[in-house]
């Protein structure tokens, strides 16, 4: 019997491209045999424990073009999680004009402080992008 891998998905619904994309790397799990649990910042209510899944990613848009920042919905959520401390984890943005790669990095930086072990990063243009992302990470059964 093969083991089923657990996938949490971290993402904000304000951005429907976003939402679109992130649903459709959920379905890519599925379809491969992971068991999926998707996990939307603005809609929790309690911290979540992250210590049952063996793989997590989290996906942010990229909110100002200049500094690179990332929605603070989904800074806020990563303070108050728990159970990330040597997940294998993965980050993702939808890219912007300007501000992606310091945006991917300060998302980055966020998840390793809470002592999440990012495997892979990527700006994730469509679904070509988000497939290859998923294959990475993901062994069909």
């Amino acid at each position: 019997m093969k083991n089923l891998l657990r996938v949490a998905f971290v993402y904000s619904v304000k951005d429907k491209r976003l939402v679109t994309l992130t649903r459709y790397m959920m379905e890519l799990c599925e379809r491969a045999g992971c068991s999926v649990k998707p996990v939307e910042v603005e809609n929790m209510t309690s911290p979540v424990n992250f210590r049952p899944f063996d793989l997590v990613l989290v996906g942010a848009q990229v909110v100002s073009a200049f500094g690179g920042h990332i929605s603070q919905e989904v800074v806020n959520f990563l303070n108050s999680a728990t159970g990330m401390e040597g997940k294998r984890s993965v980050a993702y943005v939808l890219p912007s004009l300007f501000g992606t790669d310091k945006a991917l990095k300060r998302l980055m930086a966020h998840m390793e402080r809470l002592g999440a072990f990012v495997v892979d990063f990527e700006a994730v243009r469509g679904e070509r992008e988000a497939q290859n992302l998923i294959e990475r990470h993901v062994k069909r059964g």
